[in-house]
């Protein structure tokens, strides 16, 4: 990759639990961010595991990644980090004289039947490389009352109070502990009820200083 690529690059991962509003709020910002001139794209890490497992025929559908045998979540893990990677570099040595944004939306850790797993273990996010690690947060109930809503996605594991509370906890330790294994910044954006073009011009301001 050309010097002036690595220069202009810019990776942030952006994570949050299920129904925090985490896409609403990256459109929003990326709104911001190309409205200033910069080159802005959104990759859903999800997409790139279950592209692996639908041809697999190890699941129907993405919800059932996180129920999948730790062995099998760390092999698939691996092959996306590093195919994502892959891509960001090929696109910023082609548009080397541009500012390129990439934004990761993953999970920090993924609730399963044997425990919570990290989503950014080691060996993944030292693979992505991130300059920042964002933290989407809204108030439990309103996750609660979003999760309710969005009838394509079978969420029943995380649709208690007191779960949700104890995973919105975790997601900041589990993503404290992977930003420091690369020197990432770490930032904690609030989405408040009705208020995520503010938590998107949040997080664009915080992304153009980096």
């Amino acid at each position: 990759m050309s010097k002036v690529g690595l220069e202009t690059l810019r990776v942030v991962v952006s994570v949050g639990i299920a129904g925090v509003g985490k896409s609403t709020v990256l459109n929003h910002t990326k709104k911001f961010l190309e409205g200033e001139g910069f080159l802005v794209e959104i990759l859903n890490f999800g997409d790139y595991m279950f592209n692996y497992l639908i041809k697999t025929g190890l699941i129907k559908n993405r919800d059932e990644i996180r129920k999948l045998p730790l062995s099998k979540q760390r092999e698939i893990q691996a092959l996306a980090a590093k195919d994502m990677r892959k891509y960001i570099e090929s696109l910023a040595n082609e548009r080397s004289n541009e500012k390129l944004i990439f934004f990761v939306d993953t999970h920090a850790l993924i609730k399963t039947p044997s425990g919570y797993w990290p989503g950014l273990p080691e060996h993944v996010v030292k693979e992505l490389r991130p300059d920042m690690i964002a933290v989407i947060e809204a108030d439990p109930k309103e996750v609660l009352a979003r999760q309710a809503k969005d009838v394509s996605r079978v969420r029943s594991d995380y649709s208690d109070l007191k779960i949700i509370e104890e995973v919105m906890g975790l997601i900041r330790v589990f993503a404290a502990v992977s930003a420091s294994y690369v020197g990432a910044s770490l930032i904690i954006i609030y989405n408040e009820e009705g208020k995520a073009e503010e938590a998107g011009r949040s997080l664009a301001e915080a992304v153009k200083r980096l």
